[in-house]
């Protein structure tokens, strides 16, 4: 019995273990607001510090155009378009900056249903608010 239930043990270590794929979130954060569904994703937080990822999924016929709004009142923050555990830098927002875009993704996305938005933060951020769709 001990046997069995040490091999059961184990083979749930190795599934966990295994499937931890994809990006990590690691962060710290007060009054933190987010929303993911499907093609749209949120953010909104007091203050903040780390990394957090959403994943964005689209149907249907792509146009590869990702539309964000950003704005952040203190401190820095990078935002990455992540693929296949590659990420690429779409934009960095500093304290007291605010965007309205719609960019075009590089033709290397045109086969992806799946994009992943990472947001990681310079040292601590407050009072951010950030919204994307990929269409």
């Amino acid at each position: 019995m001990k046997k069995i239930s040490f091999v059961l043990v184990l083979i749930l270590a190795l599934v966990t273990l295994c499937s931890c794929g994809g990006y990590v979130k690691n962060y710290s954060a007060t009054i933190l607001i987010t929303s993911c569904q499907g093609d749209e994703a949120s953010m909104e937080f007091d203050t903040f510090k780390g990394t957090y990822n959403f994943k964005l999924r689209r149907d249907g016929s792509a146009e590869h155009i990702l539309d964000y709004e950003a704005s952040l009142a203190e401190g820095e923050m990078n935002v990455y378009i992540g693929v296949s555990g590659e990420k690429e830098l779409l934009f960095t927002i500093k304290g007291g900056e605010s965007f309205d875009t719609k960019i075009s993704l590089d033709s290397k996305y045109d086969n992806e249903k799946k994009v992943y938005i990472i947001l990681e933060s310079i040292g601590e951020c407050v009072d951010g608010d950030f919204e994307f769709e990929y269409r």
